[in-house]
């Protein structure tokens, strides 16, 4: 088997909701299971999925709503999550120099070059960037300046209010 990289699951994020489908087999699992206890798991889901096509409209309308409101309630809670999650992982970093200069400028390179790729405007704007004036230069990196300084303090407003509800 073959590991996923990426990023770990949060183990208190909120578990997804199941389908109309899987609310279904939940529902008749046990009962094929009973009249072939010999049945492999491929051959009870091909059982499930086979029974499910042949379910009617009405019958599986009633799947569908329960998924529904699973998924209403997993949209609260997640938003919930997602909200208490934002909240606890503090004050955003502040853009470096090139970032100003380049949320700036990007646009009216696009303008100019409307049918220019991502890559295409990004060496556009390295190149800028590294024959920019020192004089101009300077200008956006008073601003990254500025921002870290702000960044700081609400870096350390937030630490502080982290180590108070810790305690």
């Amino acid at each position: 088997m073959v590991k996923k990289k990426g990023r770990k699951k949060n183990p208190n994020a909120p578990k997804r909701p199941m389908t109309a489908f899987l609310l279904f087999a939940a529902t008749r699992r046990k009962e094929i299971k009973l009249a072939d206890p010999t049945a492999t798991v491929t051959r009870v889901a091909k059982a499930l999925g086979e029974e499910w096509r042949q379910l009617g409209d009405v019958e599986r309308a009633k799947f569908i709503q329960l998924a529904e409101k699973e998924k209403e309630k997993y949209d609260l809670v997640k938003a919930k999550f997602v909200k208490m999650k934002a909240a606890e992982s503090g004050p955003k970093r502040p853009p470096t120099a090139f970032f100003l200069f380049a949320k700036e400028r990007r646009p009216k390179i696009q303008e100019r070059f409307p049918e220019a790729r991502v890559t295409d405007v990004a060496k556009i704007l390295g190149n800028e960037w590294k024959n920019l004036a020192t004089s101009e230069r300077r200008r956006f990196k008073d601003v990254q300046e500025e921002l870290k300084k702000e960044y700081e303090v609400a870096k350390l407003k937030w630490l502080k209010k982290i180590r108070k509800s810790s305690l």
